[in-house]
Parts: C-alpha cells; sequence; structure tokens
C-alpha cells in the first residue's frame, strides 16, 4: 500500500537578513533606497526653491519689487545661483536699474525669451539700440508672434536708421491679431522718415479707420490727430488737415495743434483764425518757439515793423543757431532800414541755411543707404550731438579704420571715445557720396 500522501509543505520562512543576502534582492533594495533617497533631494530641492517660484510669478505679474525682495532673499541663501542671479536682473531692468541688470547679464547670460527681453530692455533704458537689436532678434527667434518684442524691435531699428527692416518688423507687428491700429501708425511714422509720404498716409488713414476716436494707441488722441493732419499738412491738404487739428485739440488742447491748426487756416485763407490760433498756442506755452515767427511774419507782411520786434525779440538768442528766427531779423532790419543790422543778421542766416540744407542731405542719405559708409559715419556725429556717446561710441568702433581714412572720421573716432569736441558737421566731404 502506497503510503498516504503528506499535507503540502508550509512555505519557508525568510529572515530579513537571508533576504538582503539573495543578490537579485538586494540590488532591488538599494534602487528602492536610491530611489527613495533622491526623492527625498527632490523634495527638499523643491521646498528650497519656493522663493524663486514666486519670485519668477511676481515677475510674470510685472510686480518687480517683490521678485527683487524674493531673489535677493533666495541668494542670501543660495549665493551664486544663475537662475536667481537672471530673475533679479529681470527685476532690475523692470525697475529701471539698467546698468545693475547688464552687468548680471554679462555674467550670467540669458537663456529665455523673457531674460533676453529684459537684457535688451536695459539697454534701450540707455538709449543703446544697436546692442538691445540683436538681443530682440534672438528673442523673436524663440518667440516669432510676440507683439511686444515686435514692436521693441522696429524701434530700436527705426532709431539706428535701418528703415527697410524696420518696416518689415512693423508689418509682422500689424498683422498681429489686435495690433492693426499701432502697427499702422509705427508704419506710417516709418514710411515718412523715408520720404514716402504717400505711404505713410495711407497709413495713418488705416490706423484711423480702426481706431476711429484715436483711443486705445501708443499715443494719447491728441498726437494721433495732430501727427495724421500733419501728413496732410505736408502734402499742401491744408483744408483736409484742418478737421484732424479741430479734433486733436477736442481730445486735448495743446500748443502744436494750435500752432499747426493756425498754419492751416493761414493757407486757406483765414488769416485772423490763424492768429488766434498763434496766440492760443504762446498762451499754452511762452517760450514757444514757431507761433512767435509765424506772428512775426504776419507783421512783417503788414509792415508792423512794432509787432514783428514785439513776437520775434523773445527769440534772439535763439537766433543765432536757428535760420528761420535769423532770417525774420533780417527782414526786420530791412524793414526798419537798419543797414547794419541787416548786413549782421544776414551774414548769421545764409551760414544757417547752408547748414540746415547740408544736414537735409545728410538725413536724406542716412534714409537712403542706411548701411553705407558715409551714413554711418554722419550717423555716430548725430547721436554724439544728441549726448548718446555710448551708441556714438558703437556706432563709431563698427567703422572699419584704414589707411587712408578722412581727417573727419579720424576726429570723430577721437572725439566720441575720448570724450573730446566734434569735428564740425560742414567739414563731411559731401561730394564723396
Amino acid at each position: 500500500m502506497p503510503p498516504s500522501a503528506s499535507p503540502a509543505a508550509a512555505p519557508k520562512r525568510v529572515s530579513r537578513a537571508q533576504f538582503f543576502r539573495t543578490p537579485l534582492r538586494r540590488a532591488g533594495a538599494l534602487v528602492v533606497a536610491i530611489a527613495a533617497a533622491l526623492g527625498g533631494v527632490t523634495a527638499w530641492q523643491w521646498w528650497q526653491d519656493g522663493p524663486l517660484r514666486d519670485a519668477e510669478a511676481e515677475l510674470g505679474r510685472g510686480n518687480a519689487p517683490r521678485a527683487l525682495a524674493l531673489t535677493e532673499y533666495y541668494l542670501d541663501l543660495n549665493p551664486g545661483s544663475g537662475r536667481a542671479e537672471a530673475d533679479r536682473a529681470r527685476a532690475l531692468s523692470l525697475l529701471g536699474r539698467a546698468d545693475e541688470a547688464i552687468e548680471i547679464y554679462k555674467r550670467v547670460g540669458a537663456a529665455t525669451t523673457d531674460e533676453l527681453r529684459a537684457w535688451a530692455r536695459a539697454h534701450i533704458l540707455r538709449t543703446e539700440w544697436s546692442r538691445a537689436a540683436p538681443l530682440l532678434e534672438q528673442s523673436l527667434r524663440l518667440s516669432p508672434a510676440d507683439a511686444d518684442i515686435l514692436y521693441e524691435l522696429t524701434t530700436c531699428r527705426t532709431r539706428l536708421g535701418l528703415l527697410t527692416e524696420a518696416i518689415e518688423s512693423a508689418e509682422r507687428f500689424a498683422a498681429l491679431p489686435g495690433q492693426g491700429a499701432r502697427g499702422n501708425i509705427l508704419i506710417g511714422a516709418i514710411q515718412a522718415d523715408r520720404g514716402n509720404a504717400d505711404e505713410a498716409l495711407l497709413a495713418y488713414q488705416r490706423a484711423e479707420a480702426l481706431a476711429p476716436d484715436g483711443l486705445g494707441l501708443q499715443l494719447p488722441p491728441e498726437e494721433f490727430f495732430e501727427q495724421h493732419g500733419s501728413l496732410l499738412l505736408n502734402q499742401g491738404r491744408d483744408a483736409e488737415a484742418i478737421p484732424l487739428f479741430e479734433r486733436s485739440l477736442a481730445a486735448r488742447p495743446t500748443a502744436a495743434a494750435h500752432h499747426l491748426l493756425g498754419k492751416a487756416l493761414a493757407r486757406t485763407g483765414d488769416i485772423e483764425a490763424a492768429r488766434r490760433n498763434w496766440n492760443a498756442a504762446i498762451e499754452i506755452d511762452p517760450a514757444g518757439v514757431t507761433p512767435r515767427e509765424e506772428l512775426a511774419n504776419l507783421a512783417l507782411v503788414a509792415g508792423d515793423a512794432a509787432a514783428a520786434r514785439e513776437s520775434i525779440t523773445p527769440l534772439e538768442r535763439l537766433a543765432e543757431q536757428r535760420f528761420e528766427s535769423a532770417y525774420l531779423f533780417q527782414r526786420l532790419a530791412a524793414l526798419e532800414k537798419d543797414d547794419d543790422a541787416f548786413a549782421a543778421w544776414k551774414k548769421k542766416a545764409d551760414v544757417l541755411r547752408d547748414r540746415q540744407q547740408l544736414i537735409a542731405s545728410l538725413e536724406q542719405v542716412m534714409a537712403s543707404s542706411p548701411n553705407s559708409y558715409w551714413a554711418q559715419v554722419v550717423r555716430a556725429h548725430k547721436f554724439a550731438t544728441l549726448g548718446n556717446l555710448a551708441q556714438a561710441a558703437d556706432m563709431i568702433n563698427g567703422i572699419k579704420r584704414t589707411d587712408d581714412e578722412d581727417p573727419f572720421v579720424t576726429e570723430l573716432r577721437e572725439a566720441v571715445l575720448g570724450n573730446g569736441p566734434l569735428p564740425a558737421l560742414e567739414r563731411v566731404p559731401v561730394k564723396q557720396f
């Protein structure tokens, strides 16, 4: 008889020590332990980075003071953090502390669109357009439909005289949803700088069609209607310009709009209405120049020397530098039959007229051939004249030095880089270009 079947054997218990002596199980336990440790580190790091996440949220809301405080607190605990330094630089840029922001970005660089824009904004605050533009171009490659980047890049290109490139980015900006009116104002301003009056006017008309009340634009309604009217006035369409100047004054009375309305009215034959507007302009801005010149011209045409002198006497010092005022003093001397004064003012007016014509010629060169050698030279001189030595230095450093460099360029280079006196613009060899 076969032996009876024995009951199933009970499973053998394995001690904890025996379990860990099993190679496969020991490796599995090690993985679990490492994962647990890494999870703990990650959780700790996530908790420790809390102030930095809060700072970045505040930056997104535009609360730069709070973001700066949080990043500085984080850096006290974690000195040398590149991410925190970059966030601090963004906050500094938003607060207008451009020098500090730029110094940080020079050390840590920029890795995101927001950081590139903040770095560019810091250079814009310092009017360093040629340094801001490449950063904005890099930002645009990362965010090709970002309206703010396109707007700021267009501004930089315009300031640098790169008007073809500025039109390209302005048109991209205008094509974005909701940006048609603002974009067309940009296009109109650039086309005006290029001397394309018809295209400029069409752009302003498109902008007005999209924003008939002049609201929601990058400039207040009074300036929008004033600029639109000026384009018509410059084309001799005086009667069409009058309603736009009136709309500008209805939005907010300004000396500029009163002056321009007076000019349009005078051209259409309403001299008394023109006179009223020029006097209104002086009431708003007693230091205004052009309304006084307009009133002086009316008096000179009428043969009223006393009224002419009353209008332009406050401009006598300015007339040493401004052709229009100097010419009025010349005409007044002729009316008063003062030969000595006439000769003196004629000499000044002739020099100032020649300079004005030279500047107009140079502006045309900069607009028509912005990348040419002499356009860059003249633009560097212009930036230096306006006191923007940093941008002038960037421009002059980009102009290659040659053995046969014109003396004007050499002196300009030395003046800009050494902060010395600028060479006279009259020495530009216009015949060379």
